[in-house]
């Protein structure tokens, strides 16, 4: 049985048009669409409540926490999750709480993240963010670490998810030039296709033993945080953004294209990745991929929320009130 360590779930912004001065900020591992239609089906609500916006998070719990904390003067009623506030405020609010949440300063240094099991991991990340993909060609040898990529964030709240997955042939990456590389994995965060996710801007994978130095420098170029995780099993990245940017000649940024030059601090954080010793678990990385002998997963496959109820996995964390 594959363990899951870490998931995803979605904090939602809604609105019921019998109340439009006040927003309901909440958390929910179904579809946000499922969790509106459970609590208007309560014999006091008197029409149906919308979902105005909803995001997809780690540690979704803490972040409706931190949401609730920052727009406390404005909650109705402490033990209700209704806020007088407008729904552009709430969706600010709530990217901030994501931000910090999620972030790079939120994930210990010095130590290996593993991913493996059924692991989804979801990191916000800042503009100006690197991320160094580091492998071993092979598990023998005196060969060592090699960077085989440079990654870099290019707004504030991109988004980069990693995803652990049973084999090869599940994952795609664009950097390999594999066929459906640039294809996105989850366009949509509904059911019926109705809302769009972030564009994609990055598409890649892992092969078990790959490791990512996630590095950021913002506050202090003289200093870096390097967030180092390993792959145990063979993994899919997907990066999106909710704010576009282009270069100079307007050419839209994506995941690996190197914008910035790395600091001096981020050379130092990188030299020490690596010489660390070996990965726990290791296989080759594939070759490029010019054709599919098997459809690449659906939707689904990446975010269990779109399946049926029955082939979910078991839901995680508190439901909201």
């Amino acid at each position: 049985m594959r363990v899951i360590t870490h998931g995803t779930g979605f904090v939602y912004v809604m609105r019921n048009p019998a109340m439009p001065d006040m927003v309901k900020i909440g958390l929910t591992t179904l579809l946000p669409e499922e969790r509106a239609a459970k609590i208007s089906s309560h014999e006091g609500v008197p029409l149906p409540f919308e979902v105005l916006f909803r995001a997809l998070t780690m540690r979704w719990s803490k972040v409706e926490k931190l949401v609730h904390q920052r727009l406390s003067r404005q909650r109705v009623n402490p033990r209700r999750e209704y806020f007088s506030v407008s729904a552009d405020i709430a969706v600010a609010t709530v990217r901030e709480c994501v931000l910090e949440v999620n972030g790079n300063h939120a994930w210990e240094v010095g130590e290996i993240h593993p991913i493996g099991g059924e692991d989804r991991i979801t990191l916000s990340l800042e503009a100006g963010e690197v991320f160094v993909l580091l492998a071993q060609p092979s598990l023998f040898g005196d060969g060592g670490w090699e960077p085989l990529d440079f990654w870099q964030a290019h707004a504030d709240g991109d988004q980069f998810e990693i995803c652990a997955v049973d084999g090869p042939d599940e994952t795609a990456g664009f950097s390999d030039g594999d066929v459906g590389g640039d294809d996105d994995p989850v366009p949509h965060l509904d059911a019926v296709g109705n809302v769009a996710n972030g564009a994609l801007i990055g598409r890649e994978r892992l092969a078990p033993g790959d490791r990512i130095l996630w590095m950021r420098d913002g506050e202090q170029p003289a200093a870096c945080r390097g967030v180092l995780f390993e792959a145990r099993e063979y993994c899919q990245i997907a990066c999106r953004t909710w704010n576009p940017q282009v270069n100079s000649v307007g050419m839209p940024l994506i995941l690996n294209y190197l914008e910035r030059d790395p600091s001096p601090a981020m050379v130092a954080v990188s030299r020490l990745a690596l010489r660390l010793p070996g990965p726990r678990t290791w296989a080759p990385r594939p070759t490029p991929r010019e054709e599919l002998s098997l459809p690449l997963p659906g939707p689904e496959r990446w975010l269990p929320q779109l399946r049926p109820k029955k082939d979910r996995p078991p839901r995680r964390g508190k439901r909201s009130a």
